[in-house]
């Protein structure tokens, strides 16, 4: 039998059985072959059809661990770079180099919080027109970072609208365009760095101060994320507590937002006691702030007005010269009193009264003098702070009249309620004992309804009164550990630190920061610690010359070795 085939206009005939054998054993596998092709074709078919693998970012949250893409748990301890942010530098060269990088990884650092001003990259004139020199800085830094295997937090320090931590940033809030340059300046900063694994993420907006109430800042930290994740899912979010919000209490939540994103940390920072850590900075107002520890200080995270002193005699009306005024003891046998404090009142002043050379004793039940727990020549307004009901009056130091000396303070043209008070000097108070206080008033001009007298103020607290020691900043730092816990997210401690005047005279300071940076690895909080270089709370010093080791707290550099390698 003769078979033909055709195949390709080619025809093939096949005449023995041998060679029909052979031929069908061909054209088997040219069958099979097309069959596995079909085959093949349509599982790529299906592949190509099916949902993209999840991308693994460079660093992702879980549960209270930072990890990289690696699977690795991190841990971010390290310190800030100012860069000259209050001084609106774009460029702040003279701020570091790279050998501060090295000199960040000798200390044991793996991290630098990276302070941004958005004027690095955008001018008011020209807003959205982004400066290619800041991006230039930022890439050196990126690159020095990189060879020192050190970490990069940005964080923007000064957003539009102003720094936030003083209070006057209001703009951020109350003018919509300046969220709309941030969050466009964010989604910039995002899209060119979103695959920068030296960058481990981005703090959207440094110790923000909502002017009006806690969701203008849960709305925009959200809005921000939102933004950013639309072009870079690579990167963490650290999201810090507001500040404060003027005029409002704080949440249950410490302030904190509630971030629709799966990888944000949750920040706070720490200068408590804030008297000691800010002392002697004629800008904080604070007067000397002692040593550390010192349990002669004494600290209520939560404490309310209760009651006071309110008969002490009060200076006649008109215009009178110095004349000593005593108090009338006031026994405390309310056992919600936990604390006192000394007041300067001037109710409907009208004119002016001075106050100087003041005293507050104690008795014990029996009439007794014990001590005298506060005494003070008021030659400095330190640490007195003014309050008016109306915001009327003024207060302030006077050079030109005194008892012991020339000095003294003074409330002046008030018209309502109105006092001078001292936190920073609280003492407590003991069950059956009485406190007295007496000083010295004079008047001028005094209105005929004024009620200006010496007083005590009393306060209370639903908390245990601390004293200045470890155990207080433990119980300061416990509340943010237990809120993290039971949020189940990683907390990041992105401010801590002393200025410079808490490292001299035995004031304590290495000792405070010890047990700082104890306290926050006991809880697993990231931290930095403010700040590198300045000349206020820096460990080098010299603002407009680079770091330089002649010019330096090396004793608290030292430390950091210590502790961190």
């Amino acid at each position: 039998m003769l078979v033909h085939f055709k195949f390709k206009n080619q025809t093939m005939s096949i005449s023995t059985c041998k060679e029909r054998a052979f031929f069908s054993e061909k054209l088997l596998n040219i069958f099979l072959l097309t069959f596995l092709a079909i085959l093949l074709q349509n599982c790529k078919s299906d592949i190509s059809e099916d949902p993209p693998v999840t991308h693994n970012p460079l660093y992702r949250i879980s549960g209270t661990k930072i990890m990289n893409a690696s699977n690795q748990t991190l841990t971010l301890q390290g310190i800030a770079f100012g860069n000259e942010v209050w001084s609106d530098n774009p460029l702040p060269y003279a701020h570091h180099s790279e050998i501060d990088y090295a000199r960040v990884k000798d200390m044991g650092m793996n991290a630098v919080r990276f302070y941004l001003n958005y004027k690095t990259f955008e001018d008011d004139a020209n807003p959205y027109q982004y400066k290619q020199s800041g991006w230039d800085w930022l890439n050196q830094n990126i690159t020095w970072a990189k060879k020192n295997g050190i970490f990069l937090i940005l964080n923007m320090h000064v957003p539009q609208g102003g720094f936030q931590s003083n209070g006057g940033g209001d703009a951020l809030w109350n003018t919509v365009e300046n969220q709309n340059r941030l969050t466009a300046l964010w989604k910039e900063i995002a899209k060119r760095y979103k695959d920068e694994a030296q960058i481990i993420g981005f703090g959207l907006v440094n110790e923000p101060s909502p002017s009006s109430d806690i969701s203008q800042w849960q709305q925009l930290s959200q809005r921000l994320t939102n933004e950013i994740r639309m072009v870079d899912k690579n990167h963490l979010l650290f999201i810090e507590r507001a500040n404060y919000v003027k005029g409002k209490t704080e949440t249950a939540d410490y302030n904190f937002p509630s971030i629709n994103d799966s990888n944000v940390v949750y920040e706070f920072h720490m200068y408590n006691p804030f008297e000691y850590t800010h002392q002697l900075f004629s800008w904080a107002n604070q007067g000397d702030g002692g040593s550390y520890p010192d349990e002669t200080y004494l600290y209520a995270d939560t404490t309310e007005w209760y009651t006071a002193t309110s008969n002490n005699p009060a200076i006649e009306s008109g215009t009178k010269d110095w004349m000593y005024f005593e108090g009338i003891k006031y026994k405390v046998t309310d056992d919600k009193i936990k604390l006192g404090l000394p007041a300067l009142i001037a109710s409907n002043v009208g004119g002016k009264i001075y106050f100087d050379d003041i005293e507050i004793k104690e008795y014990d039940p029996n009439g007794h003098y014990t001590k005298t727990v506060f005494s003070s020549s008021l030659n400095s307004t330190n640490g007195w702070s003014f309050w008016s009901s109306n915001n009327s009056g003024t207060s302030g130091l006077s050079s030109t009249t005194g008892t012991s000396n020339n000095t003294s303070l003074y409330i002046e043209g008030a018209t309502g309620d109105c006092n001078l008070s001292n936190y920073n000097q609280k003492f407590f108070t003991k069950q059956g004992y009485s406190y007295q206080i007496n000083g010295w008033m004079k008047g001028e001009n005094i209105s005929a309804n004024a009620g200006c007298r010496l007083r005590i103020d009393f306060l209370t607290s639903p908390n245990p009164i601390q004293k200045r020691n470890k155990a207080y900043l433990e119980y300061m730092l416990k509340k943010y550990a237990d809120w993290g816990k039971s949020k189940n997210v990683p907390l990041y401690m992105g401010e801590f630190g002393l200025g410079v005047h808490c490292f001299e005279n035995n004031k304590g300071g290495l000792q405070w920061v010890t047990d700082m940076v104890d306290i926050a690895k006991a809880n697993e909080f990231h931290f930095t610690y403010h700040v590198y270089h300045e000349d206020n709370f820096g460990l080098y010093y010299g603002n407009g010359t680079l770091p330089n080791p002649s010019n330096a707290n090396q004793l608290l550099i030292n430390l950091f070795k210590l502790k961190l390698k």
